[in-house]
């Protein structure tokens, strides 16, 4: 599962390495590096504390298992559904 899916990649460093020894394009440029570390930091910092995450809009988890309690705060005007039924 791709943890960073909000993280688009714009160097392709794979075609790079394919490329012959002495070709110049080959080289891996610092601004590069910057894109890339900055665009990783963006998407990292968007992403939910796994201790305790806080999700907004509408959730889809294909599979939960639960083992202890579960607290879900839910206020009069929300729901909540599973498998098809509200509660």
């Amino acid at each position: 599962q791709n943890n960073m899916s909000n993280y688009s990649k714009t160097t392709n460093f794979g075609a790079k390495d394919t490329l012959p020894s002495g070709d110049s394009a080959k080289i891996i440029r610092g601004s590069e590096f910057d894109t890339e570390f900055d665009a990783i930091a963006v998407a990292s910092a968007t992403k939910s504390d796994l201790a305790s995450p806080t999700f907004t809009g509408t959730v889809t988890v294909p599979n939960l298992s639960i083992t202890g309690n579960l607290v879900a705060n839910i206020g009069s005007s929300d729901t909540v559904t599973i498998d098809g039924g509200t509660y």
